[in-house]
Formats: structure tokens, sequence, C-alpha cells
């Protein structure tokens, strides 16, 4: 008992000590120089909120893969490019070779795809910037 006890007071001893050393140190307030006048600091600036305008073509096509659609995260992605951009997101879930051969057709603004041979030879090509 009187061991269990030393390892338990000797373990809050080490704990207290680590805990002391993490908490922050509050520094001594500083005042200016008795020969210097205080600066003044500007305002910050606040940034203005940007609010999306309308594109001129306000639709993407967005293909991707089907994991990719699979996986929710579009379902999180997507609301926030939408609200953000003014754009709306229509998706269309393929293979990464299908979604390549849509780009270089024309008919997908945006490729999400997971074939990196393949996409490097679709971007050697010129299909994508």
């Amino acid at each position: 008992m009187k061991t269990r006890f030393t390892v338990l007071f000797s373990l809050l001893i080490v704990l207290a000590l680590v805990l002391g050393a993490c908490a922050p140190a509050t520094p001594a307030p500083t005042e200016p120089p008795a020969t210097q006048a205080p600066t003044e600091v500007p305002p910050t600036a606040v940034p203005p909120t940007l609010e999306p305008t309308t594109p001129a073509n306000p639709t993407l096509i967005l293909a991707t893969t089907t994991s990719t659609q699979d996986s929710g995260l579009l379902d999180v992605l997507i609301p926030l490019f939408e609200s953000e951009t003014g754009y709306t997101v229509q998706t269309v879930a393929v293979g990464s070779g299908q979604a390549m051969q849509m780009g270089q057709d024309g008919n997908a603004d945006v490729l999400l795809v997971h074939s990196p041979s393949a996409e490097k030879t679709f971007m050697t090509d010129g299909w994508g910037r």
C-alpha cells in the first residue's frame, strides 16, 4: 500500500511539473520609455465581405471518379463552392479515363481523377491547364 501511494504521489508531482512547464508565461507589462511618445496603432482594416456574383455561364460540369462521388466529399465541398462563387456544379461520376475523355471532348469543365500517368499525358498533350 505504501509503495502504491509513493508511486501515485510521484506521478502527481511529475504531472504537476509537466503542466506547470506547459503553462503560458504572462509577460510583465512594458511601458514606453519616458523620452519617447507612445506610438499610435492604426485601426485594423476590415476586408469587405465579398458577395458571389453570378458568372456569365454559371454552370460547371465536374467529371469525377465514382469513388470520389461515393466518398461524400463532394456533398461537403460543392455547396461551399457554390455559395462562395455563384457557380452551380453538375457532377458526372465516371472512371478516370472517361472523365479525361469528357474533358478532351469539351463535355466537362473540371476533372477530378486519380490516374497520375494518364493525367501527365493529358496535360502534356495540351488538354488541360
